[in-house]
């Protein structure tokens, strides 16, 4: 067999997904916590494919852009640059999903939903630049707020904000 001692593997899925192939298969020894590069287009898939085989962090880009299918991405802490095509998006399945790659997210999404605090942390994560293109899309707002709170989200966006306002809210 051959021993890689290399701490990073680079290539197109098919190649990587080679060289873990033979690894499985005993030609190839020393895998598993090396970092991967691949060029091109990954699926979440794919990524879930090679995120089993190694510890280190892959980079790549996700060819899927639906919250669903991304949602699918099984680790954390890898560098996945993708763009969240969705109209509307959940805050919360937005801030789930950030917290799955150390890379920034683009959002395309028109139209923002979800409780309070997760509007506000998803832009918060906009603004320490791990989620791009916030800022011009509608909010609507699950909870009672206060005018305080509405006039926070407000500053959020150029967008239209929906929200119950409410003087017993806490």
């Amino acid at each position: 067999p051959i021993t890689l001692t290399s701490t990073t593997i680079t290539g197109t899925f098919a190649d990587v997904n080679t060289v873990y192939a033979a690894g499985a298969n005993g030609t190839i020894t020393g895998l598993g916590n090396e970092a991967v590069t691949v060029s091109g287009l990954l699926t979440v898939a794919q990524a879930n494919i090679l995120a089993a085989q190694t510890t280190g962090v892959i980079t790549a880009t996700i060819s899927d852009g639906d919250m669903a299918t991304l949602a699918g991405l099984n680790e954390t802490g890898n560098a996945y640059t993708m763009t969240v095509t969705d109209a509307s998006v959940a805050a919360s399945a937005l801030n789930t999903l950030n917290a799955k790659t150390i890379a920034p997210i683009t959002l395309t999404s028109t139209t923002i939903t979800g409780t309070f605090a997760d509007v506000v942390h998803a832009y918060a994560t906009n603004v320490a630049g791990t989620i791009n293109g916030l800022g011009n899309e509608a909010i609507t707002i699950s909870d009672a707020i206060t005018v305080n709170e509405a006039n926070a989200i407000n500053a959020l966006t150029i967008g239209v904000v929906t929200a119950t306002i409410s003087d017993t809210a806490m």
